[in-house]
């Protein structure tokens, strides 16, 4: 079910994508989450499809797509089989580079965004800290700048594409002072001298998604590294976390979709007490439930695709669809694995695997409690009282 009607070229690509995933993506999941990486081949494929940078413009080494073309290929690719390669590949083209594309110099797109859309390098987002999470404004990485050269110092935790990268887009502290303006936003090639990557995290879920810890140890970075203008890192890292939002939701879109239709088979063929499964009405009942559950998300999802493709703000509502698809996807989740019974809890079923990582969508990206926080302000509620 979508609610934007699509063009003819638009099926034919979501086609493509279809069988791109089942046969090039789907047959492996199992093998790259018991390595905790998907490989390098990946990524190289990806780039000469033209995957890793759909919506962006030619010039930039994007495919010049509208976002509904990326909407589809993130929909088709968050039911792939494993939430953690879906993740991983968002990474580049929604976390990496949109600020580069806006706001970075002809340096950083010909050595890192040209070659990350071509699949010949691979970057990570480094936003997160130690003792700073959610609130981004708390973070004490520091970059201080020395006649041409910025000398950084610093720790980043919870970095997707962390022990694979070749850059990371770095978000530090630029100033002393409190307020937006303090901060700034860099791209640290992962050879340079003084970055290090330490171990990789052993999660509970998303197992073919690589995640690590980065210190960076006395750094020198040209001041060419500096995407945009010094003290503007905050507002261009606020910018990306809406696309980031918006693909973390189509991505969930994705699992859920599958998910309910590999259940909508199960329950056809499973018998229970001399019966089909899903002629029981407690069965017809979830699954009506999740039917029009999916319903409501993928139509708000595709709202805010329609904000995207005409250049809309949609904060609020990808805020409030962040939250809701995190809450709807965790029932979702649950519900399917119950009907699949102890089926549900093998990991060589999907199922069982998506709702491992269900989790990570209320605290990843911005936690539930922010995305409420965001919603509170945009109603003009904040600061009453």
């Amino acid at each position: 079910m979508t609610y934007i009607e699509l063009t003819e070229e638009e099926k034919a690509f979501q086609t493509n994508i279809e069988a791109f995933v089942g046969k090039e993506v789907r047959p492996h999941v199992l093998e790259w989450e018991k390595k905790g990486t998907i490989p390098r081949t990946l990524w190289k494929t990806l780039g000469k499809l033209g995957f890793l940078g759909i919506r962006y413009p030619e010039e930039c080494g994007g495919a010049g797509a509208s976002y509904i073309y990326t909407y589809l290929f993130f929909k088709t690719l968050g039911g792939c089989g494993s939430s953690g390669v879906a993740l991983n590949i968002s990474v580049v083209s929604e976390m990496c580079a949109p600020a580069l594309v806006k706001y970075g110099n002809t340096f950083l797109r010909e050595n890192f965004l040209l070659p990350a859309f071509r699949g010949e390098k691979v970057g990570a987002i480094a936003i997160t800290e130690p003792r700073c999470g959610s609130n981004v404004a708390g973070i004490q990485t520091r970059a201080t700048l020395e006649g041409n050269f910025y000398r950084l110092a610093g720790q980043k935790t919870f970095i997707t594409n962390g022990t694979q990268a070749d850059f990371l887009t770095l978000l530090a502290r630029t100033r002393e002072k409190v307020g937006h303006q303090s901060f700034s936003l860099f791209v640290i090639p992962t050879e340079t001298k003084g970055v290090s990557i330490g171990r990789a995290l052993d999660k509970t879920c998303y197992p073919s998604s690589d995640t690590a810890e980065i210190f960076l140890d006395d750094v020198l970075l040209g001041k060419e590294f500096l995407i945009g203008e010094e003290g503007k890192g905050f507002t261009y890292q606020m910018e990306q976390f809406q696309w980031e939002r918006l693909v973390g939701v189509i991505l969930g879109l994705g699992a859920m979709k599958r998910v309910y239709e590999l259940t909508k088979k199960y329950i056809g063929e499973r018998e229970v007490f001399g019966k089909p499964l899903v002629s029981f009405q407690v069965t017809q009942h979830k699954m009506a439930q999740m039917c029009a559950e999916i319903a409501l998300i993928e139509a708000m999802t595709e709202l805010c695709v329609q904000k995207a493709v005409k250049a809309q703000d949609f904060t609020k509502e990808v805020s409030m669809l962040k939250l809701m698809t995190a809450q709807i996807q965790m029932k979702v989740m649950e519900e399917c694995v119950q009907l699949h019974g102890g089926n549900g809890l093998m990991t060589e079923y999907e199922v069982a695997r998506y709702f491992r990582d269900a989790k990570l969508m209320s605290i990843g990206g911005g936690s539930n409690e922010v995305m409420k926080e965001i919603i509170i302000k945009c109603e003009g509620l904040a600061n009453v009282g």
